[in-house]
């Protein structure tokens, strides 16, 4: 009590990330005191706030043992740094990464067993040609998937995330069965390792899109570093687990199959809580399409929780329709009276072709079209695809869906042209229902080509 009363008034404090503050007083000789963590005195005291500006406290001052094992496995500022799902994805992904550790051990066993590993009488040369045949598959296979699929992976990294932690299990699976036929065992691995090598690719683009996702102070290293460490710490305890696992069931291949398939389900249904707890609040072209089908129905703008709460992860990744954006203005018109067709009540800085039959709609952009062109595109689009659907659509479109079923010989860029103007009204509601609902409309997840094309514009051409 001398020490404190020795103390004069406060004069500044400090505060590391989220943890409570502390203030300090000048000592009688002169010295800086700092009060203890939580003491912060009233002088200093501010309403807290909550990560979204709302009303909450700060949690309180942990250990500082427990605060050293924090930040040596979660990224500098947690959790103001990173997105709000950060937390229960990432608990998620450990548990399917121990999951996937444990089956991965198994495999490799079976992989060993088969490849000759404790065979007197296998041969080192036959064992290693086995293992050269199997990687130059896998690393084929890593290209091609790359060149075929690797810029869909951003549009949808929540279902190519899935995808990928399900074709791993299927090729640990392979990787088992294998040793018990001989003589397709070469085959099996290589069918495996080529599975693996495609995991690889989708699920280390994928991971990177979600990082991207999560990092909210440009900290998109420190977030992978983190994620890296934590992965290398369930692999660990993986390990430890599998050193006891193994010698209870290199005997019995039924207890081998047993196990994996526990492992199995539990790897798929944490992979699945981890990815359905992913918030994106970018629009790709499911999430527009639940976002858009919704609004025309209620007139209401679904929020981004919702919407990736409905969005479809095993199947169903699109709409029915058929949506391509960026589309060589070549492959949709040859003769100028179909060009001058195809821009006639075009005012905005895109070109759509829209074939009823296919339910297919392309879309040729121009050089001066930005997200929100782009965005106002894919919304024309998938409004088109609406109108051959069954549901409620404002007054506008089910007066122009009566029309197009009563006479199909109505052609479509007449249709076109007519939701030109009706998208001139919905579309600023649309995008302002967007905006407050808390999606980022300034960019988007679209899959888009990258041909542009330029034509005589419209009067009164809009560029957004």
């Amino acid at each position: 009590m001398a020490e404190r009363a020795g103390l004069a008034a406060p004069l500044c404090s400090e505060q590391f990330g989220s943890r409570a503050a502390r203030g300090c007083c000048a000592a009688a000789d002169g010295r800086l005191h700092w009060e203890a963590w939580g003491g912060l005195s009233e002088a200093f005291k501010v309403k807290p706030e909550g990560r979204d500006g709302g009303a909450g406290g700060a949690p309180g001052p942990a250990s500082p043992l427990a605060s050293r094992l924090l930040a040596v496995f979660l990224p500098q500022g947690f959790p103001e740094s990173v997105s709000p799902d950060y937390l229960p994805y990432q608990l998620w992904d450990s548990v399917q990464a121990f999951a996937s550790s444990l089956s991965g051990s198994l495999a490799t066993h079976a992989v060993l067993l088969g490849i000759g590993v404790g065979n007197a009488q296998a041969s080192v040369s036959a064992a290693t040609a086995t293992w050269l045949v199997k990687d130059s598959t896998g690393m084929l296979g890593r290209i091609v998937f790359a060149w075929w699929k690797g810029s869909k992976l951003d549009c949808n990294a929540k279902q190519w995330r899935l995808f990928a932690d399900i074709l791993n299990d299927v090729a640990m699976f392979l990787e088992i069965m294998a040793p018990m036929d001989p003589i397709g065992f070469t085959v099996i691995i290589c069918i495996s390792n080529l599975a693996k090598c495609i995991v690889s690719v989708a699920g280390g683009a994928t991971r990177a899109a979600l990082t991207m996702h999560q990092a909210r102070r440009n900290n998109m290293a420190d977030v992978s570093a983190k994620d890296s460490s934590q992965e290398t710490l369930v692999n660990l305890a993986g390990l430890l687990i599998s050193l006891l696992l193994l010698p209870l069931v290199s005997d019995c291949p039924s207890f081998t199959l047993g196990c994996f398939f526990l492992l199995t389900a539990l790897h798929i249904y944490a992979n699945y809580r981890a990815v359905r707890a992913l918030v994106i609040e970018t629009l790709n072209e499911g999430r527009l399409w639940l976002v858009l089908k919704h609004f025309l129905q209620r007139g209401e703008v679904l929020d981004p929780t919702s919407a990736n709460q409905m969005e479809p992860l095993w199947t169903g990744f699109w709409p029915s329709l058929s949506l391509s954006l960026g589309v060589p203005l070549h492959r949709l018109v040859s003769r100028v009276s179909e060009l001058q067709q195809l821009v006639d009540g075009h005012q905005e800085p895109y070109l759509l072709h829209w074939d009823q039959p296919q339910n297919q709609v392309q879309v040729v952009l121009s050089h001066m079209a930005g997200p929100e062109t782009i965005l106002r595109a894919a919304t024309h689009g998938l409004v088109l695809g609406a109108l051959q659907e069954e549901g409620p659509l404002p007054a506008e479109l089910e007066e122009l869906r009566h029309r197009v079923r009563a006479g199909p010989e109505k052609e479509s860029w007449v249709v076109i042209k007519e939701t030109h103007q009706v998208l001139d009204k919905l579309f600023p509601k649309f995008l302002k229902g967007l905006q407050d609902a808390g999606w980022k409309t300034e960019k988007h997840q679209l899959e888009v080509d990258e041909w542009r094309a330029t034509w005589l514009p419209s009067p009164e051409k809009k560029v957004l």
